[in-house]
């Protein structure tokens, strides 16, 4: 997953100038959603490898763009707390996402292992994100009077 994100990372930066970022954290969470519920659906630790894969796909487009987007979306002084926010959320959605699987994990539901459920959760939930960030952000640099770079000025550099 981690080899596969740091090759595509580049992707993400390409994607970010040329399209609208909230359409790029759009589907870079989508793929991710989709190979997150694949790996709770897998059956053979090869498919897991293999959508732990395109999961760092996903995730390769989804920082790098979601970074930029924060960066545009702050002004200079609070820049910092954007970014601070962002790892706000980060981490107590890491810390809670963690403890509702590991308590999830042992158990069954519905007669589906907990594990399984737990995976399927995330990628509904990231679905969902993925589909509100589309419908409701707009990308700073096509805000009217923002005065961040638009697209001659990323041609020049």
């Amino acid at each position: 997953m981690n080899f596969l994100k740091s090759i595509a990372s580049p992707l993400a930066g390409i994607l970010a100038l040329h399209y609208d970022r909230p359409a790029v954290l759009a589907i870079g969470t989508v793929f991710w959603a989709l190979s997150t519920g694949a790996v709770g659906v897998s059956q053979h630790f090869q498919q897991v490898a293999f959508w732990r894969a395109i999961n760092g796909l996903g995730l390769a487009i989804v920082i790098p763009a979601l970074q930029s987007f924060i960066a545009d979306s702050y002004k200079d002084g609070t820049r910092g707390a954007g970014f601070g926010l962002l790892s706000l959320i980060g981490a107590v959605g890491g810390i809670g996402g963690s403890i509702v699987a590991t308590l999830m994990a042992g158990k069954d539901y519905w007669g589906l292992p907990g594990w399984r459920l737990a995976f399927i959760m995330v990628a509904l939930v990231s679905f969902i994100i993925g589909i509100l960030v589309y419908l409701y952000s707009t990308d700073p640099r096509r805000i009217p009077g923002n005065h961040l770079l638009d697209d001659d000025d990323y041609e020049r550099y």
